[in-house]
Protein backbone atom coordinates (compact mmCIF):
# COMPACT_ATOMS: atom_id res chain seq x y z
CA UNK A 1 0.00 0.00 0.00
CA UNK A 2 1.20 3.95 -0.40
CA UNK A 3 2.29 5.83 1.90
CA UNK A 4 -0.27 8.01 3.74
CA UNK A 5 1.03 11.25 2.81
CA UNK A 6 0.13 10.28 -1.04
CA UNK A 7 -1.60 13.53 -2.61
CA UNK A 8 -5.00 14.05 -3.08
CA UNK A 9 -4.72 13.81 -7.00
CA UNK A 10 -2.67 10.88 -7.27
CA UNK A 11 -5.51 8.86 -5.43
CA UNK A 12 -7.66 6.78 -6.82
CA UNK A 13 -11.58 8.46 -7.39
CA UNK A 14 -14.92 6.24 -7.46
CA UNK A 15 -17.83 7.29 -8.62
CA UNK A 16 -21.46 6.31 -7.47
CA UNK A 17 -24.39 6.67 -10.06
CA UNK A 18 -27.73 8.13 -9.38
CA UNK A 19 -31.10 6.65 -8.69
CA UNK A 20 -32.22 4.89 -11.96
CA UNK A 21 -29.17 6.23 -13.94
CA UNK A 22 -27.66 3.60 -16.21
CA UNK A 23 -23.95 2.87 -16.16
CA UNK A 24 -22.58 4.62 -19.00
CA UNK A 25 -24.51 7.99 -17.58
CA UNK A 26 -21.55 7.43 -14.94
CA UNK A 27 -18.92 6.44 -17.20
CA UNK A 28 -19.41 9.68 -19.18
CA UNK A 29 -19.37 11.84 -16.22
CA UNK A 30 -16.08 10.02 -15.03
CA UNK A 31 -14.46 10.69 -18.19
CA UNK A 32 -14.21 14.10 -17.55
CA UNK A 33 -12.01 13.27 -14.54
CA UNK A 34 -9.58 10.58 -16.43
CA UNK A 35 -8.94 13.51 -18.92
CA UNK A 36 -7.96 15.27 -15.80
CA UNK A 37 -5.49 13.03 -14.73
CA UNK A 38 -7.44 10.66 -12.12
CA UNK A 39 -7.89 7.07 -11.99
CA UNK A 40 -11.33 6.67 -12.19
CA UNK A 41 -13.71 3.65 -10.90
CA UNK A 42 -17.32 3.44 -11.75
CA UNK A 43 -19.10 1.55 -8.58
CA UNK A 44 -21.12 -1.41 -9.42
CA UNK A 45 -25.23 -0.96 -9.21
CA UNK A 46 -27.23 -3.55 -9.10
CA UNK A 47 -31.33 -3.11 -10.26
CA UNK A 48 -29.92 0.53 -11.12
CA UNK A 49 -29.83 1.40 -7.11
CA UNK A 50 -33.87 1.07 -6.27
CA UNK A 51 -33.17 -1.56 -4.37
CA UNK A 52 -32.12 -1.37 -0.64
CA UNK A 53 -29.61 1.26 -0.04
CA UNK A 54 -28.18 -0.85 2.50
CA UNK A 55 -27.24 -3.27 -0.43
CA UNK A 56 -26.25 -1.10 -2.82
CA UNK A 57 -23.40 0.61 -0.44
CA UNK A 58 -22.03 -2.25 -0.05
CA UNK A 59 -21.57 -2.37 -3.59
CA UNK A 60 -19.58 1.02 -3.08
CA UNK A 61 -17.21 -0.71 -0.58
CA UNK A 62 -16.42 -3.82 -2.86
CA UNK A 63 -15.21 -1.16 -5.48
CA UNK A 64 -13.56 1.02 -2.78
CA UNK A 65 -11.61 -2.38 -2.07
CA UNK A 66 -10.81 -3.13 -5.64
CA UNK A 67 -9.99 0.29 -6.28
CA UNK A 68 -7.55 -0.02 -3.55
CA UNK A 69 -5.95 -3.07 -4.64
CA UNK A 70 -5.79 -2.49 -8.45
CA UNK A 71 -3.87 1.26 -7.47
CA UNK A 72 -2.24 -0.16 -3.93
CA UNK A 73 -3.33 2.91 -2.58
CA UNK A 74 -4.56 3.44 1.15
CA UNK A 75 -7.01 5.41 0.06
CA UNK A 76 -9.82 6.34 -2.50
CA UNK A 77 -11.58 9.63 -2.71
CA UNK A 78 -15.81 9.89 -3.66
CA UNK A 79 -17.85 11.42 -5.69
CA UNK A 80 -21.69 10.51 -4.93
CA UNK A 81 -23.68 11.32 -7.62
CA UNK A 82 -27.69 12.42 -6.18
CA UNK A 83 -28.65 8.55 -4.73
CA UNK A 84 -25.16 8.07 -4.87
CA UNK A 85 -23.99 10.92 -2.38
CA UNK A 86 -26.40 9.21 0.21
CA UNK A 87 -25.00 5.53 -0.87
CA UNK A 88 -21.66 7.00 -0.12
CA UNK A 89 -22.76 8.60 3.19
CA UNK A 90 -23.92 5.38 4.56
CA UNK A 91 -20.98 3.87 3.43
CA UNK A 92 -19.11 6.35 5.22
CA UNK A 93 -21.32 6.29 8.48
CA UNK A 94 -22.61 2.18 8.57
CA UNK A 95 -20.17 0.50 7.25
CA UNK A 96 -16.59 1.45 8.27
CA UNK A 97 -15.42 3.70 4.96
CA UNK A 98 -14.17 6.68 6.32
CA UNK A 99 -11.13 4.38 7.16
CA UNK A 100 -10.56 3.71 3.29
CA UNK A 101 -11.98 7.28 2.10
CA UNK A 102 -9.41 10.70 2.28
CA UNK A 103 -12.26 13.23 0.36
CA UNK A 104 -15.94 12.39 -0.11
CA UNK A 105 -17.75 14.75 -2.75
CA UNK A 106 -21.08 14.48 -2.44
CA UNK A 107 -23.18 16.06 -5.91
CA UNK A 108 -26.96 17.00 -5.17
CA UNK A 109 -27.85 14.26 -3.00
CA UNK A 110 -30.60 13.94 -0.46
CA UNK A 111 -28.34 13.65 2.60
CA UNK A 112 -30.69 15.53 4.81
CA UNK A 113 -33.80 13.52 3.03
CA UNK A 114 -35.79 14.14 0.45
CA UNK A 115 -39.73 15.40 0.77
CA UNK A 116 -40.59 13.95 -2.33
CA UNK A 117 -39.51 10.36 -1.51
CA UNK A 118 -42.65 10.56 1.29
CA UNK A 119 -43.87 9.24 -2.28
CA UNK A 120 -42.19 5.83 -2.47
CA UNK A 121 -44.34 4.65 0.22
CA UNK A 122 -47.09 4.39 -2.16
CA UNK A 123 -48.05 2.13 -5.17
CA UNK A 124 -46.61 1.32 -7.44
CA UNK A 125 -43.49 3.07 -6.27
CA UNK A 126 -43.56 1.37 -2.77
CA UNK A 127 -41.72 -1.80 -5.09
CA UNK A 128 -38.60 0.32 -5.16
CA UNK A 129 -37.06 0.66 -1.65
CA UNK A 130 -34.35 3.06 -2.28
CA UNK A 131 -37.10 5.83 -2.95
CA UNK A 132 -39.35 5.68 0.22
CA UNK A 133 -35.78 5.22 2.18
CA UNK A 134 -34.58 8.82 0.76
CA UNK A 135 -37.64 10.56 2.83
CA UNK A 136 -36.44 12.27 5.94
CA UNK A 137 -36.69 9.73 8.87
CA UNK A 138 -36.19 6.73 7.27
CA UNK A 139 -34.48 3.87 8.68
CA UNK A 140 -31.57 4.53 6.74
CA UNK A 141 -31.03 8.16 8.45
CA UNK A 142 -31.61 6.96 11.62
CA UNK A 143 -28.93 4.51 11.24
CA UNK A 144 -27.03 7.25 10.10
CA UNK A 145 -27.54 9.25 12.65
CA UNK A 146 -27.06 6.69 15.72
CA UNK A 147 -23.95 6.04 13.85
CA UNK A 148 -20.67 7.72 15.56
CA UNK A 149 -19.73 11.06 13.86
CA UNK A 150 -18.12 10.58 10.69
CA UNK A 151 -13.85 11.30 11.46
CA UNK A 152 -11.40 11.55 8.55
CA UNK A 153 -12.63 12.25 5.50
CA UNK A 154 -12.91 15.56 3.89
CA UNK A 155 -16.50 16.09 3.89
CA UNK A 156 -18.13 18.55 0.70
CA UNK A 157 -21.63 18.68 -0.44
CA UNK A 158 -22.09 20.56 -3.50
CA UNK A 159 -25.35 21.60 -4.80
CA UNK A 160 -26.96 23.85 -7.52
CA UNK A 161 -29.54 26.87 -6.73
CA UNK A 162 -31.80 26.33 -9.21
CA UNK A 163 -32.22 22.27 -8.12
CA UNK A 164 -36.17 21.68 -7.82
CA UNK A 165 -35.10 17.82 -6.53
CA UNK A 166 -32.68 18.66 -3.48
CA UNK A 167 -33.07 21.83 -3.02
CA UNK A 168 -30.68 23.41 -0.49
CA UNK A 169 -32.42 22.23 2.60
CA UNK A 170 -31.71 18.84 1.45
CA UNK A 171 -28.37 18.50 0.36
CA UNK A 172 -26.53 20.72 2.80
CA UNK A 173 -25.89 18.72 5.82
CA UNK A 174 -24.36 18.78 8.86
CA UNK A 175 -20.91 18.04 9.44
CA UNK A 176 -20.27 18.71 5.15
CA UNK A 177 -18.73 21.86 3.92
CA UNK A 178 -21.65 23.56 1.61
CA UNK A 179 -20.66 24.70 -1.95
CA UNK A 180 -23.64 25.63 -3.60
CA UNK A 181 -23.01 26.29 -7.66
CA UNK A 182 -24.58 28.97 -9.42
CA UNK A 183 -24.68 26.92 -12.75
CA UNK A 184 -28.27 25.39 -12.12
CA UNK A 185 -31.16 26.48 -14.09
CA UNK A 186 -34.49 25.64 -12.49
CA UNK A 187 -35.75 23.26 -12.56
CA UNK A 188 -33.14 21.48 -14.55
CA UNK A 189 -30.58 22.45 -12.17
CA UNK A 190 -30.38 19.18 -10.71
CA UNK A 191 -29.12 17.56 -13.83
CA UNK A 192 -26.42 20.52 -14.66
CA UNK A 193 -24.68 19.47 -11.65
CA UNK A 194 -23.42 16.48 -13.15
CA UNK A 195 -23.63 18.13 -17.10
CA UNK A 196 -21.96 21.37 -16.97
CA UNK A 197 -18.57 21.72 -17.17
CA UNK A 198 -18.03 24.15 -14.56
CA UNK A 199 -20.09 22.20 -12.24
CA UNK A 200 -17.38 19.28 -12.59
CA UNK A 201 -14.60 21.72 -12.01
CA UNK A 202 -16.03 22.58 -8.71
CA UNK A 203 -16.16 18.89 -7.50
CA UNK A 204 -12.55 18.46 -9.28
CA UNK A 205 -11.08 21.25 -7.21
CA UNK A 206 -12.47 20.20 -4.02
CA UNK A 207 -11.30 16.86 -3.94
CA UNK A 208 -7.79 18.37 -5.10
CA UNK A 209 -8.06 20.52 -1.96
CA UNK A 210 -8.39 23.78 -4.04
CA UNK A 211 -11.94 24.80 -2.55
CA UNK A 212 -10.32 27.89 -1.71
CA UNK A 213 -9.68 28.97 -5.51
Amino acid sequence: MSSPGSSPSTLPLVIINGLGAPRPAALFYAHYFRKAGRRTFVARQKHLYYGDVRNSARLVAQQVDEARDTTGEAKVQLVGMSLGGLLGYYYLACLGGAAQVECFVSVGAPLNGAPVAHLGRLPPLSVLPAIAQCRPGSEIFREIHRAPPIRGPRLYSVGARGDALTPKGVWDAPGFEAVASDHGCFPVGHWMLFTHDVNKEIVLRLLDGRNGG
